[in-house]
């Protein structure tokens, strides 16, 4: 047997579970498909961090840094840029398939995450120059950014945008931002142009965005404007092509299904974090990261107090 605990996903969720599973001195072995940190390193190192206890004014790389540091610190393996591909259970236990190599373990927690960016599916949203997510802001400076979506998320890109010398705009479907107050504040006095009401309904290049044309869903007013970047902010789904393949059973809003202890419908593997749709911020995340890693605990050694 490899590993005691195989943790997928190396985010709060899977680094919660990774350094609650040390503490139980469980062999544990964590796999990510990019860099260690998950979304917080990957998607926006340069976010502020503001909701979860004591990290206040930290950025998504700094925290995700140093989640990954105390992790480590512990002993816990960390393989990076490896994907898992299949995990199927053989008598007592699983074997976890990556595009590296197998491993066997007594266990599994999938803290995933969303990794799929939602899509609107229309005309030229395959073009370069349409992005879904925003590592590097200065990477877009002198740029005409349309920012498509009113979440929090939208938002804060839009602002990170200007900020860094992009001529936003922003459009949203509804006439007011599904975001925190304190965000409204911000975008509504930023001076970027928002757009209410507003949708998309093609993009236009060759090979590069050059035009969008849009849509004002009330008036029914179409114009076409000029960009050089399309940002779509829609939400993220998780790989369910993935989980279906594995045989995770999944509700009527593609989470995870888990029971009061974190199981899964597989014996053995357990699941935390944005997959399972509940309140997806880090500090959910963390709690039952560490969560199912004590179930999976108790589930493999059987304590007298569990």
């Amino acid at each position: 047997m490899d590993y005691e605990l195989i943790v997928v996903g190396a985010g709060p969720a899977g680094l919660s579970a990774a350094l609650t599973a040390a503490y139980f001195k469980l062999k544990t072995l964590v796999i990510e498909s990019a860099s260690a940190g998950g979304a917080l390193a990957n998607k926006y190192p340069w976010k502020k961090v503001y909701n979860y206890l004591g990290l206040a004014d930290m950025t998504g790389a700094e925290v995700a840094a140093k989640m990954v540091e105390h992790v480590r610190a512990e002993g816990v393996r960390i393989n990076e840029n490896e994907v898992v591909t299949d995990i199927k259970r053989e008598n007592s236990y699983l074997i976890v398939f990556t595009n590296k190599r197998e491993y066997t373990s007594k266990s599994v927690i999938l803290a995933i995450g969303l990794s799929i960016p939602k899509r609107l599916g229309i005309e030229g949203e395959s073009l370069k120059g349409v992005i879904h997510s925003l590592p590097d802001p200065k990477k877009y400076r002198g740029k005409k950014v349309l920012v498509v979506g009113g979440g929090d998320t939208a938002v804060e890109y839009a602002l990170a945008l200007q900020s860094n010398k992009a001529e936003t705009t922003i459009i949203h479907r509804r006439d007011t931002f599904r975001t925190s107050e304190e965000n409204k504040k911000k975008i509504e006095n930023s001076g970027i142009e928002i757009l209410y009401n507003t949708e998309i309904k093609e993009i236009l290049g060759n090979k590069n965005v050059e035009k969008a044309s849009l849509i004002n869903n009330k008036t029914g007013w179409e114009e076409i404007r000029f960009f050089d970047v399309i940002l779509f902010c829609l939400g993220t789904t998780p790989n369910t092509e993935f989980l279906q393949k594995i045989g995770i059973k999944m509700d009527e809003k593609n989470n995870i299904v888990i029971d009061n202890n974190a199981r899964t419908n597989i014996e053995g593997i357990f699941a935390a974090g944005d997959i399972v749709g509940r309140w997806r911020r880090i500090p959910e995340a963390i709690g039952e990261g560490g969560f199912a890693a004590i179930n999976a605990f108790k589930y493999m050694k059987n304590p007298y107090w569990a």
